[in-house]
């Protein structure tokens, strides 16, 4: 159930209300205009209200952040915790719809309630009300029936506040060297400026450091570090990606066949989505 907007006078003859983060405005008739007037935008109010609004915005992206960081970290999260957050907008819009595990029963988070007990929908669409506990949110490379909760989620016409069920995924092929320390098979993609590449590693929240992109994945009690390198040079200069590898909590360089499912699909895909902004003849 969406929350009313709540108007405020800017100027004369003009409203203002934010609706999630976006500023909208209207006449005094009631009538909603289809952008906000400059000088509505630039009144009291409506300085107001955009500053609240970049607060929001700051704010969701936190929750998304650190959701991301739970689906990747491997540890379940306290329902005291969800408890607490649920009933923030940010957080909910985030939270709600995710593939959690409670009790051993998995569905989509659809309630928290303020004792810590979660209502899930299984795939069936009937509802589960699992015993109050830690809430797991399993990778989708651990999710065998992944397309059946994708088919639930279309059914219910609702999306996922962070990439779960539409996260890209990637199996580990099976002729890959087990004891090779590196992938090359994103090497030589090349930038026309470093900046490029690094931008790029941002816009999907990777974090640089070294030359090389990375993401932290906890997984079976242990965390790894996946690094693909994108190049320590003046960052207007040509770049050209390296070797992708993973390293442990010491720093050394782990063997193929010692990363996990989770973490070969997520250094993977943090390779693909940076690999795919190189120049090519096309562009």
């Amino acid at each position: 159930m969406s929350t009313p907007l709540v108007w405020v006078p800017a100027t004369r003859g003009h409203e203002l209300a934010l609706d999630g983060t976006v500023l909208r405005c209207r006449k005094s008739d009631g009538r909603v205009l289809r952008s906000v007037p400059r000088a509505v935008r630039a009144s009291a109010a409506g300085e107001r209200l955009a500053e609240l609004g970049e607060r929001l915005l700051r704010h969701e992206e936190e929750c998304r952040s650190t959701a991301e960081s739970w689906l990747l970290g491997g540890v379940p999260v306290p329902a005291a915790l969800l408890a607490r957050v649920w009933p923030d907008p940010g957080w909910r819009s985030v939270l709600e719809h995710l593939v959690v595990v409670v009790g051993g029963r998995t569905g989509l988070l659809t309630e928290v309630t303020g004792e810590g007990r979660t209502v899930l929908a299984g795939q069936d669409g009937g509802a589960l009300t699992p015993p109050a506990g830690p809430v797991s949110l399993p990778h989708p490379v651990l999710l065998p029936d992944a397309e059946k909760w994708r088919e639930l989620l279309g059914a219910r016409e609702a999306a996922q506040g962070i990439p779960q069920l539409a996260r890209e995924v990637h199996d580990r092929p099976v002729a890959v060297d087990a004891a090779a320390t590196g992938l090359d098979d994103y090497a030589g993609g090349e930038f026309a400026e470093l900046r490029h590449a690094t931008a790029r590693a941002a816009r999907y929240g990777f974090v640089m450091r070294g030359g090389f992109a990375m993401v932290r994945i906890a997984e079976g009690g242990a965390v790894l570090e996946a690094r693909y390198w994108l190049g320590s040079d003046d960052p207007g200069l040509p770049a050209e990606t390296g070797r992708l590898l993973w390293v442990d909590a010491s720093e050394r360089p782990v063997a193929l066949g010692g990363v996990g499912p989770v973490a070969w699909s997520e250094g993977v895909r943090m390779a693909e989505l940076i690999h795919a902004g190189r120049t090519t003849d096309e562009r």
